[in-house]
């Protein structure tokens, strides 16, 4: 009985610090196909709603899977939509999961609409994750001493593209602010920093 007791005392491993920004948290990041991820996923400059901002942007069909551990009861923010240009027939559709190498469960599916007038139609993304993250009343359920993998996959055809505009990993009902990202970005769809 005393040996269950300090068990669920022990101390909680060290979670990443809250924010996290998954932009900087990207060369950390798995990427799939391996062999082409520099061309399918990158870093770059968009114009959201006049403004530069830091993005991931993803060509089909690629993956990331980002290994995090959260401390604080934590959701996903982030804008999504497509960009302009590549195949206008193109389907093209992106999926947000999270997993712990046993179960997977997709929160995010949806098929991107083709900008009008070249503008991306930007979609605000929050997803909660309190079932991955924080502590709970449990002896046995620590979802903060674990790092859960966020899944994120771009599927479809052609040269079409999804960005998500600075992507991080928030405690609830905090503020949101700009991630700041600095350092050497590529022009995406005509924008630069």
């Amino acid at each position: 009985m005393l040996a269950l007791g300090a068990a669920g005392c022990a101390p909680d491993r060290v979670a990443t610090p809250m924010p996290i920004d998954l932009l900087r948290e990207l060369p950390r990041a798995a990427r799939a196909p391996a062999a082409d991820a520099d061309r399918l996923i990158s870093i770059a400059f968009v114009d959201r709603d006049g403004a530069s901002k830091p993005a991931l942007v993803m060509r089909p069909t690629s993956r990331v899977i980002w290994q995090i551990q959260m401390a604080d009861v934590a959701e996903l923010r982030t804008d999504i939509g497509r960009l302009p240009g590549g195949d206008p027939n193109a389907r093209l559709s992106a999926r947000i999961g999270v997993s712990d190498e046993r179960l997977y469960e997709d929160y995010y599916r949806e098929q991107l609409e083709l900008p009008a007038a070249g503008s991306p139609v930007w979609q605000l993304l929050v997803i909660d994750l309190s079932l991955y993250s924080g502590r709970k009343w449990s002896l046995f359920y620590r979802p903060a001493r674990r790092a859960w993998s966020l899944v994120l996959n771009v599927q479809g055809g052609g040269d079409a593209a999804v960005a998500l505009v600075e992507p991080r990993i928030v405690s609830r009902g905090s503020e949101v602010l700009s991630t700041g990202f600095a350092g050497s970005v590529p022009e995406v769809a005509g924008q630069s920093p």
